[in-house]
C-alpha cells in the first residue's frame, strides 16, 4: 500500500468496505506500531458489531496516546466529516508531488529499507580462537588475584592483633603517681617477645598490670579515702533480685488493709443504721462523717443522727 491509497481509505473511513479491511490488516502487520490502520480496523470492527466485538480496539487502546481522541475516532462519524475538506487538499497536494514516481510502493520499499542486511557469519575457526584467548584471560586474571590475596594475607594477618591493658581496666579517678625505678632483680625478657610486639596479651599478664598500679603510692589524703571507698565496695557481695523474688514480694499484699479500710459502695445511710444495730456506734459515726461531706446539703440532718448516738451512749 502507498501512501496515496491510505489517504483515499482515510477519507471514506466512516464507510469502510471488507477490501479496505484486508489491506488496513496486512498494513498493520507490516508496520506493528503504526497508528492510522489500528484506529481504522478498530473503527470497521465497532460498526460492523455494532460494538458487540472489540479485539482490535484493544491493539488500538495499548498504543494509544490519547484514549478519549481514540473514542471519538471509533465511536463517532464527526472527526473524519469535519476533516474530509482537508484530506482532499492533502490527497491532491500528494498526487502532483508525487507524479515523478507514480505507481511506485513507498511503504514496501521503506520496509525493505527497515530490515538490516545479514552480516557476515564467523567460521568456526575464528569462535575457537576467540573463546580460547577469553578463558586464558580468564585464568591469568584468577592467578593474579589470588596472588594478591595471598601478599595481603601476609602483610596484613588479623590474629596479630594487640590488646592494650588501657583498654581493658576499669576508670578510675585521676591519681597522682610516683615514679618506681625498674627493679634490677627482674631478669630480662626474652628477644622474641622485644621482636614480636604484635602478640595477643594474655590474661595474667593484664591481671599483673593492673596490680603495679594499684601498688604505686599516692599522697593525697582525699584521693586514697575515695580508693579506699572503692575497693570495701568491690568486696562487698552484691546480689541483685531475681525476676522470682519480685514477683513474690508483689504477689504479698497485705491482707489487713482490706478489713481496716472501708470500700466507698459501703458508705451508705443503711449501712450506718446496720452498725448501729449490731452496736457499732464508732464505725456508724465515721460513716455519717464521710456522708456529710460527700452530701454537703444534708449536713444537718447526719448532725443529728451523731448527736443521736452520742446521747444513747
Amino acid at each position: 500500500m502507498n501512501p496515496l491509497q491510505l489517504l483515499g481509505i482515510i477519507q471514506h473511513a466512516n464507510h469502510l468496505s471488507k477490501d479496505d479491511f484486508t489491506e488496513l490488516l496486512k498494513l498493520h502487520e507490516a508496520f506493528p506500531y503504526f497508528q492510522i490502520p489500528k484506529v481504522l480496523l478498530a473503527k470497521y470492527e465497532f460498526d460492523k458489531s455494532n460494538a458487540q466485538v472489540n479485539e482490535l480496539l484493544h491493539w488500538a487502546a495499548i498504543t494509544s496516546p490519547d484514549r478519549v481522541w481514540l473514542r471519538k475516532m471509533v465511536e463517532t462519524k464527526v472527526p473524519f466529516e469535519t476533516r474530509e475538506e482537508f484530506l482532499k487538499k492533502k490527497l491532491i497536494e500528494v498526487t502532483e508531488s508525487k507524479k515523478a514516481i507514480e505507481g511506485k510502493n513507498l511503504i514496501d520499499d521503506l520496509e525493505g529499507q527497515l530490515i538490516p542486511e545479514n552480516k557476515k557469519v564467523t567460521s568456526t575457526k575464528d569462535l575457537t580462537a576467540t573463546l580460547k584467548k577469553l578463558g586464558e584471560d580468564l585464568a591469568q586474571s584468577k592467578i593474579k588475584a589470588l596472588e594478591k590475596l595471598e601478599k595481603g594475607n601476609i602483610k596484613q594477618d588479623p590474629s596479630q592483633e594487640v590488646i592494650t591493658p588501657e583498654e581493658t581496666t576499669p576508670k578510675t579517678p585521676p591519681v597522682e603517681t610516683v615514679k618506681i625505678k625498674p627493679d634490677k632483680t627482674q631478669k630480662p625478657e626474652n628477644k622474641s617477645s622485644a621482636k614480636n610486639p604484635k602478640r595477643r596479651v594474655h590474661k595474667d599478664e593484664l591481671i599483673e598490670s593492673i596490680k603495679k598500679k594499684e601498688k604505686k603510692e599516692i599522697l593525697d589524703k582525699k584521693k586514697l579515702e575515695q580508693i579506699d571507698i572503692i575497693k570495701a565496695f568491690s568486696k562487698k557481695e552484691i546480689k541483685l533480685a531475681t525476676i522470682k523474688e519480685i514477683e513474690g514480694q508483689q504477689r504479698q499484699e497485705d491482707l489487713s488493709e482490706n478489713s481496716t479500710k472501708l470500700n466507698p459502695s459501703l458508705i451508705t445511710e443503711a449501712y450506718a443504721g446496720i452498725l448501729v444495730k449490731q452496736g457499732k456506734k464508732v464505725k456508724a459515726k465515721e460513716i455519717y462523717k464521710k456522708l456529710m461531706v460527700k452530701f454537703p446539703e444534708k449536713n444537718t440532718y447526719f448532725a443529728n443522727l451523731i448527736e443521736r448516738l452520742e446521747k444513747t451512749n
